[in-house]
């Protein structure tokens, strides 16, 4: 009988790599290939449970942040939202044959959508990388590309570190909750837009009462 990590070595012979099988819409005239979650686990499901490992995945950690855009166009200005979830999420593996046997790996991932799907992304692209890393597969995605490195806006640069994985572990094994997330200083945009409607302000102002300013100002207007 073979214990856990021969049959995850098992695996590894025999999936190699996995090609990339969907297509993501950047915009109406843009779209790249990208390897994603469905096919990975559509690649690995049948030889995961062959083998006689039982994979559980769990969503450990999950922080939202609201991100606040602001346009102006003919002296009227409009305030879009998107949202930024971040997640630490794990899969730990079981044998079949000997419950006792077991082996976790985890994975932190983040995803922006203006809608409600945020959240899945973000989990979903960590559980990908978790199975990806695991069992070794080549995803023939350029991930270690640095194209877009310049191009992030300046606020994100100034977000706290990204807390390490033994700080969550300490976390969920205390039950505390996680701190307070502190607001971040508003952005050049909504100072901008202050500024075109004649807002006072510090300089140290933040995105959300840069925002309640705004819609102050705006529901005055009307």
């Amino acid at each position: 009988m073979k214990n856990l990590f021969q049959k995850i070595n098992e695996i590894q012979k025999q999936v190699k790599s996995v090609h990339k099988g969907s297509t993501v819409k950047i915009n109406e005239k843009s779209s790249y290939t990208a390897v994603s979650h469905d096919d990975v686990t559509s690649l690995l499901h049948d030889p995961i449970a062959n083998s006689g490992i039982v994979a559980m995945p769990r969503m450990e950690t999950c922080e939202l942040e609201i991100i606040e855009n602001s346009k102006t166009y003919q002296g009227q200005t409009q305030i879009s939202k998107s949202y930024l979830v971040k997640v630490w999420a794990s899969v730990t593996f079981f044998n079949s044959d000997n419950m006792t046997e077991q082996f976790q790996t985890q994975c932190f991932a983040y995803a922006i959508d203006s809608g409600d799907k945020a959240t899945g992304k973000a989990y979903s692209m960590a559980i990908k990388y978790c199975y990806l890393k695991t069992f070794m597969l080549e995803s023939l995605d350029d991930e270690e590309s640095r194209d877009y490195e310049n191009s992030f806006r300046s606020d994100w640069r100034n977000e706290p570190a990204i807390r390490q994985w033994s700080d969550v572990q300490n976390e969920l094994k205390d039950n505390k909750p996680s701190a307070p997330k502190t607001d971040y200083p508003a952005s050049d945009a909504q100072k901008n837009a202050m500024r075109k409607m004649g807002i006072q302000f510090d300089d140290n102002v933040t995105k959300s009462e840069a925002s309640r300013l705004i819609e102050a100002k705006n529901k005055d207007k009307k």
